[in-house]
């Protein structure tokens, strides 16, 4: 395509061309491949990389050194939140698991000590939550959260958090790391995440991680109940299971493509 040269940024088209070289044969990438496939020198290419990089546009892999695209992308739009593999492979069971307990459920990715709202299927309106796909938020008061955290090295969990105090959202929030690790631990014995109006009052919900066959989670998915109408023991009574089990079902349909 030809451009008008007074107008084109080189830079930014430089920028965008690493994020094009990443693609379903090729997710991951290193510096190597990246100076390769743009036709870069090294230094330059590490300088467009890093920039990415700090600004969460690549994640890196700290074992591996391999670059991948980061979650900033989600926030480029809608279209692309939609487009993501994991989304569209979940939607269906999401769906289905709304339809079966009439709730809202939803599947969220980690962004640092953040969640990303990724799929949000609500069959009615939640009190005093306003969520969309796109909505970002912290991850020790939610019930995706923990199911994300309790998946990490617990010092992992504490770099990303710190020792705490954490934000209190609610008198019911945790709000230190101790405490934290012990539900986190909590959530690793029994399979899945509560969050007791930790984020709202009125609120309760309970997760389960999504996972690639070698054990990592990569994802989590929820179920959001009015804390009027169900205490947090009928809450798990009727619905941990199903949602393990549907978590379960998206993971083995995931298997090796994530």
């Amino acid at each position: 395509m030809e451009h008008d040269s007074r107008y084109f940024i080189e830079a930014l088209h430089r920028g965008l061309r690493i994020l094009e070289v990443f693609s379903e044969e090729t997710p991951e990438l290193t510096l190597a491949e990246i100076v390769e496939a743009v036709g870069l020198d090294k230094s330059t290419a590490f300088r467009f990389v890093y920039t990415l990089q700090t600004l969460g546009y690549l994640e890196r892999d700290p074992e591996s050194k391999r670059y991948r695209p980061g979650l900033q992308v989600l926030k480029m739009g809608f279209t692309a939140l939609n487009s993501l593999d994991v989304a569209q492979l979940a939607r269906p069971y999401l769906k289905g698991l709304s339809e079966k307990t009439d709730e809202a459920t939803n599947m969220a990715l980690r962004d640092g000590a953040e969640i990303v709202y990724v799929v949000r299927i609500s069959p009615m309106q939640l009190v005093h939550i306003n969520l969309h796909v796109g909505s970002r938020l912290p991850a020790h008061c939610t019930s995706m959260g923990k199911a994300l955290l309790a998946g990490l090295p617990r010092e992992q969990v504490r770099a990303l958090l710190g020792e705490g105090p954490y934000e209190a959202l609610t008198p019911k929030t945790i709000t230190s790391l101790d405490e934290l690790i012990v539900e986190l631990d909590q959530v690793g014995r029994q399979g899945y995440a509560v969050s007791d109006e930790e984020l709202v009052i009125g609120a309760r919900s309970l997760a389960a991680p999504l996972r690639q066959t070698d054990g990592d989670t990569i994802a989590a998915i929820n179920i959001c109940v009015s804390s009027a109408r169900l205490s947090r023991q009928e809450m798990e009574d009727r619905f941990a299971r199903p949602v393990v089990e549907s978590a379960k079902r998206i993971s083995t349909a995931l298997g090796g493509r994530v």
